[in-house]
């Protein structure tokens, strides 16, 4: 992977951004004690990277999301040492055209709540926005064509929302209900919820789709890893997952993934 961190206003110009993976980083600090935020891109064909610096005041513990020509910074939080926790959470969005990255990031319509460390995807034009930790709403949705924030309607239950997951073949996002292990589908296009299984089964934070497969992964209630859970959702049945040789699943290991177009790529990463 190239080392190039430049700051590259002219890097995307000729190419589609679907071909690229972005998401938000944090620089840390230099000799002045200040974080630096920046938008990482990936091209996928080069393996080169390029930052684009984000705006002195955007905040921390923020999502980036990608639609269309545009990528999203959304909520998170700043400093302020008046508060019992040292910071405030923001409904802050920021707006940055690869088509037009010399104008660069700009803020565009607020969130209706505040909310830190939100958990966000993007479909058919709209970015769902869902509860992550002490927000007055449970979600809520926009519309970017419109520039409207409206309420995202809650599912029968209550929820300990894990990251949702989207089937877009379907419609619908998938989200997991801790409290009792259900797996709920939302359907957009007509802004309804149906439980799909109960009882699924546990899981936490990383989830993905691959031909009609969801697979999530399984931590037991002490925090390692456990293993790879694959569930058919055509025949609604789990599947058993054989790992490789070059990793084996175990207690040992925490793992992720990263869900992009038809490109799905899990991490494992050993805790000592």
């Amino acid at each position: 992977m190239s080392g190039d961190t430049s700051d590259s206003s002219s890097y995307f110009g000729g190419q589609e951004p679907d071909e690229l993976i972005r998401s938000l980083v944090e620089k840390w600090p230099g000799t002045d004690g200040e974080m630096t935020l920046g938008c990482t891109f990936l091209d996928l064909e080069s393996n080169d990277v390029f930052i684009r610096a984000m705006p002195p005041d955007a905040p921390l513990s923020s999502t980036a999301v990608a639609c269309g020509n545009h990528v999203y910074v959304i909520g998170g939080i700043h400093k302020n040492d008046a508060t019992i926790f040292g910071y405030d959470d923001v409904n802050d969005v920021f707006q940055l055209d690869l088509k037009d990255l010399e104008r660069g990031w700009r803020k565009t319509t607020s969130m209706l709540f505040l909310r830190s460390f939100p958990l966000v995807l993007a479909t058919e034009g709209k970015i769902y926005v869902f509860e992550r930790i002490g927000s007055e709403s449970f979600g809520e949705v926009y519309d970017i064509s419109g520039d409207i924030w409206e309420p995202l309607s809650p599912p029968p239950e209550g929820i300990g929302l894990c990251d949702p997951v989207l089937d877009s073949s379907r419609s619908r996002i998938l989200v997991h209900c801790n409290a009792n292990d259900t797996l709920y589908a939302y359907y957009f296009d007509r802004k309804s919820w149906v439980c799909l299984k109960q009882k699924f089964c546990y899981w936490s934070e990383s989830a993905t789709i691959v031909d009609d497969v969801l697979y999530t992964v399984i931590y037991n209630y002490s925090g390692k890893f456990r293993s790879l859970e694959a569930y058919n959702l055509l025949d609604k049945k789990h599947l058993t997952v054989k790992w490789s040789s070059e990793f084996s699943g175990g207690s040992n290991n925490e793992c992720h993934s990263v869900s992009f177009g038809q490109w799905q790529v899990y991490f494992g990463l050993g805790q000592p």
